[in-house]
């Protein structure tokens, strides 16, 4: 989605007519025209190239993993992902409710697996937000934070995963800002592994009882890899340019570039005037 926003045609300006109707309508036309603009925008010619050439490559990779290794190929490469549960080893805060429901003996796999694919819905909320309020702006800040978000919260989160947004990092760092508020947040993040490895520690190694004391630090590890996140965006975010998808900024600066031509030429024709006016009064006086 992030690609198919990023090769959409720039968002029409609507005139005064719309904006008065839109208002007037209040937030559900609001939401009504968001989705229909960006509906006409992503079936373009480019967006729609985009993914169904990404269909078919992906459709055929699966298909050629399926006619070499079997069915199990797609169990194991794709479907078994959707509705895994995992509390070992596990930084999400998730852990505890899956330690939890494994130990009733009243719900089933299936319903633990119904649940597991539940979670998946606040993920797929997330990735289409970013992809839509950043993508446009800058691609690889996109990738960047589409990946944080969906790892940090994942159902499953163990130590590799971190490499998964971390390999894209070095792709945005002209687009991150190291702030005092990024420093904090960072130190907090480091500070909630040191605490989770240490109760896990405690609870894995050493057998001790503090399954609350982990579940924790989960919690707080996830809070503050969000407050990280919402630090690191929020110049990017918080700007203009990237409240919508850049193209009012650039519309900006494409006027505001027009009418330094234009003050420029301006003044250029008064200095040739006045020359002229000199040239005439020189000419003047000698007659």
């Amino acid at each position: 989605l992030s690609f198919m926003v990023y090769l959409a045609p720039a968002m029409e300006k609507p005139t005064q007519r719309g904006q008065a109707s839109s208002s007037a309508g209040g937030i559900a036309a609001r939401i009504v025209n968001f989705i229909i603009g960006w509906a006409k925008r992503l079936l373009t010619a480019q967006p729609m190239a985009f993914l169904l050439t990404s269909i078919a490559v992906f459709a055929s990779l699966t298909l050629l993993g399926v006619r070499w290794y079997g069915e199990k190929a797609l169990q194991e490469g794709l479907l078994y992902h959707f509705s895994r549960v995992d509390h070992r080893h596990n930084y999400s805060m998730y852990w505890y409710w899956i330690y939890l429901t494994r130990s009733m003996p009243t719900i089933t796999s299936a319903s633990i697996a119904l649940m597991g694919r539940l979670l998946l819905i606040p993920q797929i909320m997330l990735l289409v937000v970013s992809s839509l309020g950043l993508a446009k702006k800058n691609l690889a800040l996109a990738l960047f934070a589409q990946t944080y978000l969906f790892v940090i919260h994942n159902k499953v989160i163990t130590g590799q995963y971190f490499t998964w947004f971390l390999c894209l990092l070095p792709l945005c760092t002209d687009a991150l800002r190291f702030t005092p508020r990024v420093q904090m947040n960072l130190a907090g993040v480091l500070l909630s592994i040191g605490l989770w490895l240490g109760s896990a520690y405690c609870l894995e190694i050493r057998g001790m009882a503090v399954h609350r004391w982990n579940w924790l630090a989960s919690v707080v590890f996830f809070w503050m890899n969000t407050m990280l996140l919402g630090a690191l965006l929020s110049p990017s975010v918080g700007s203009k340019s990237a409240s919508g998808d850049g193209d009012e900024n650039d519309g900006g600066d494409r006027d505001s570039d027009d009418g330094h031509r234009v003050a420029a030429s301006d003044r250029v024709a008064r200095i040739g005037g006045d020359n002229k006016s000199k040239n005439q009064r020189g000419k003047a006086k000698q007659q």
